[in-house]
């Protein structure tokens, strides 16, 4: 056999060693190829001289001689992203594949009757390795509930469920009559663990499950609840909260509801890549109830309120007009109303396992005394957080740290200084959020009335586009116009934000930027 099998082998070999091609098909044959090879970077080069911009691929490596791995991989993003090609090809191909095949992309599945899904939610409920990020979110929780009880605080946990946890009928037909909402095996563990360290967690999956056959709890484009199902949770969270909880008897403070109709895409639609006039998935029309004070004020957060409320997108959306879905209307602002009690808030976009408890670890490290006077503290993230977050153990500085603002500027100060360090902000399209900030380590290079060192919020991202500052590098001098951050912190504090991870530069003065 094993004589039959090598004398096998060697007739292949000599029948493709000697497999003849003309000549006149291998010149044609190195030519088709040469041109589809060299027709990318040739189009692209016609693309970036015709827009008076640097050619794309220097500007991509920063002119680098010897880059790291860090800058192959931003390279390979920038390529993937500015590539006129896929700005060319993209969507068309996607809405074939979408339209006529019903098929997703890497971040957007198809589910049934017109739902869309965010692939992070079902991972969420189906990955593997999920045990060793819920014991580090059990150790951060419990750790963040230890430090605030020190100082006579409550926490609440509030894990919003992702929509295939109330809605998996409309992802497959195996839940065609789903009796319970599908969560990830080791949830129950987790609510069990924080229940025994005497943690309290409300989880209101099973009051939106309970009427899902009634009516639908969330967008069918989108990865966020519906109006009326966010407040039916508030409502319900507001009862929870009075019930744990005695807070001063103050006069009740009583807020305006007006309903308000509106329409928008969502964010996974948005995901998909489709051309901007696609009609595979229209507008979405909801009624919101936006908020407001007996003056007909817009609701505010008050910082001097007994509870502090940390919040991601599920709080923000209704609430932070960036998202299409207007402003003054979110999860927060009802709360608000339920309790008849003013709210302080720490509400940010994306990483709720980390972003809001670090965003209060840097108020409290800056003298902001963000925990004064609180007896509740609500701490509120998409569950999906559990298997894929971010969970650091964070320490809470005191409250009795100096107070400190950043070093008084001239408005509209232009300044050079260099980069020491950046944050980098995802692909577009490949997170639900079309906005991110991202945050720069600045070395002062001449500006007299400015420290030597310090912080700077900029757009690295809007709508699903890369900005300029996207592409600075790491020792790259540029040129800023800065606004101190406290100016713009209510407008622009709340969109999905990329902080520096040294903790020496949360104690820096904080500005905001723009290219002038």
């Amino acid at each position: 056999m094993r004589n039959l099998a090598e004398h096998r082998r060697e007739v292949a070999l000599k029948e493709l060693g000697t497999t003849q091609i003309k000549r006149s098909v291998s010149i044609v044959s190195l030519v088709v190829f040469s041109v589809m090879l060299l027709s990318v970077p040739i189009c692209q080069l016609i693309s970036d001289i015709q827009r008076g911009e640097s050619l794309h691929v220097f500007r991509a490596v920063g002119l680098l001689p010897v880059p790291n791995l860090e800058e192959i991989e931003q390279y390979e993003d920038t390529l993937e992203e500015e590539s006129i090609l896929t700005h060319w090809l993209l969507p068309s191909v996607q809405t074939i594949l979408t339209g006529v095949f019903r098929i997703g992309n890497e971040q957007a599945y198809f589910g049934r009757d017109g739902w869309l899904f965010y692939r992070a939610d079902i991972d969420s409920l189906i990955g593997v390795g999920s045990q060793g990020t819920i014991s580090a979110a059990l150790a951060a929780i419990i750790d963040f509930n230890r430090q605030l009880a020190a100082r006579d605080i409550t926490l609440i946990v509030v894990p919003t469920p992702v929509k295939p946890t109330i809605h998996p009928d409309k992802f497959s037909k195996r839940y065609q009559t789903p009796d319970a909402p599908v969560h990830n095996p080791f949830y129950a563990v987790f609510i069990e663990v924080l229940a025994a360290e005497g943690v309290l967690v409300y989880d209101p999956s099973l009051l939106l499950f309970e009427v899902v056959r009634q009516e639908a709890q969330y967008l069918k484009t989108d990865t966020h609840w519906k109006p009326e199902a966010m407040e039916r949770v508030a409502k319900h969270l507001a009862t929870f909260i009075l019930e744990q909880v005695e807070l001063s008897a103050n006069q009740p403070t009583t807020y305006i509801k007006t309903a308000e109709d509106i329409a928008n895409i969502g964010d996974i639609a948005k995901m998909l890549k489709l051309p901007a006039n696609q009609m595979l998935f229209p507008s979405e029309q909801i009624t919101r109830h936006v908020v407001q004070t007996p003056s007909q004020e817009p609701w505010q957060p008050v910082q001097a309120s007994e509870i502090l409320f940390l919040g991601d997108s599920f709080s923000n959306i209704y609430s932070l007009a960036g998202m299409g879905w207007g402003d003054s209307a979110g999860f927060v602002e009802h709360l608000s109303t339920e309790l008849a009690q003013p709210i302080d808030k720490i509400v940010i976009n994306a990483g709720g396992a980390n972003a809001t408890r670090q965003a209060l670890v840097q108020e409290l490290s800056r003298g902001h005394g963000r925990l004064a006077g609180k007896r509740v503290l609500v701490y509120q993230f998409a569950a999906r957080e559990l298997f894929s977050g971010d969970w650091k153990l964070l320490s809470l500085p005191s409250d009795k740290a100096r107070q400190r603002s950043a070093t008084s500027i001239a408005d509209g100060i232009t300044v050079t200084a260099t980069i020491k360090t950046k944050t980098e902000p995802p692909v577009p399209r490949t997170v639900p959020y079309s906005e991110c900030i991202i945050a720069l380590h600045l070395e002062n290079t001449g500006t007299s009335n400015l420290p030597a060192e310090f912080v700077v919020f900029l757009w690295g991202m809007r709508g699903n586009q890369w900005t300029d500052a996207a592409t600075f590098k790491m020792g790259q001098e540029v040129k800023l116009r800065l606004r101190p951050w406290s100016e713009v912190e209510t407008e622009y504090g709340s969109y999905n934000r990329k902080e520096l991870e040294n903790e020496e530069t949360w104690l820096l003065d904080v500005y905001w930027g723009e290219l002038p």
